[in-house]
């Protein structure tokens, strides 16, 4: 079974736009979803905007809370009930009986995460895609494969949105390797913490313990500077950019929209990385996954 992380890097950055494409794209394996936290709410706690919700066809399996589940409008099949606590009721597996939408109220840890994986395995799906925000992502750094999921709503100044993209790209090409000479840096990392080892040759847990470094300007100089290395990676797949973002007025907010192509662009340039626009670019996210996930 392969495990897909969809990270989104702030909150309205379209990582559920992503993640329904990616399963629509996949729609002829044998799926299973779970989230990192909570995900499929109707309406941004903070705006106030109609959020999109997770989409789920028939036999699909879906990894989430009691209470999610009664919310979902997706019939859903109890399968199993595991061990696992959150505010919104235990987590179950449940298989979806007949098409809906789902809210996600999933592991918080990556102990949890791995009693979830463990679990899915039995039921012989082929994915399981783990859906998850950069304030909850560390559990992230054990999945097989990643999706960034980025846009205006993290910042619409288009230089700051690149650079972090950028940043995030490099720290997931770091090299693994074990830690043969290497100083080990355990837990999470800031900028100070690295340049006091700034001519030593470091490892670190994962390049999510980096990317939450507080500057990406200066982590950005570190990592063309330093030698770094990772004990585990999840392989990246792709960035994806959403170009609205919640805009705030008099009134409270309005959707607002970017042109974000020379975001894109700039990105497939400078990092030879496959970056899409995913309201415009379905169908290239879905030979791009097809490529991954045979």
């Amino acid at each position: 079974m392969l495990t897909i992380g969809i990270l989104g890097t702030a909150k309205n950055t379209g990582k559920t736009t992503a993640l329904n494409a990616v399963i629509k794209c996949l729609s002829n394996k044998e799926l299973a979803l779970t989230s990192i936290g909570f995900d499929g709410e109707d309406l941004d706690h903070v705006t106030g905007l109609p959020k999109p919700k997770v989409v789920v066809d028939e036999g699909t399996l879906v990894i989430t809370s009691t209470q999610a589940a009664h919310h979902s409008t997706a019939k859903l099949e109890l399968l199993e009930e595991l061990p696992l606590k959150t505010p919104l009721g235990k987590i179950s597996v449940y298989r979806v009986k007949q098409l809906g939408t789902v809210v996600l109220v999933g592991p918080n840890s990556s102990d949890d995460l791995f009693d979830v994986i463990k679990r899915v395995q039995q039921y012989k799906i082929d994915l399981l895609i783990v859906d998850g925000a950069i304030n909850r992502m560390v559990p992230f750094q054990f999945v097989d494969r990643i999706i960034i999921a980025t846009g205006a709503a993290r910042t619409t100044n288009l230089d700051e949105l690149v650079l972090e993209a950028k940043v995030m790209v490099k720290a997931f090409r770091l090299p693994r390797e074990s830690s043969n000479g290497r100083i080990n840096l355990s837990g999470m990392i800031t900028i100070d913490r690295l340049r006091m080892h700034s001519r030593d040759s470091v490892l670190v847990e994962s390049p999510i313990h980096l990317i939450l470094a507080d500057d990406y300007k200066k982590l950005e100089q570190l990592l063309e500077e330093m030698d770094i290395a990772v004990i585990r990676k999840p392989q990246l797949i792709c960035v994806t950019v959403n170009p609205c973002y919640p805009e705030r007025r008099v009134e409270g907010y309005e959707l607002a929209k970017l042109d974000i192509s020379q975001v894109v662009e700039r990105l497939k340039r400078e990092l030879d990385i496959v970056c899409i626009d995913v309201n415009k670019e379905e169908n290239q996210l879905c030979e791009v996954l097809s490529k991954w996930c045979e």
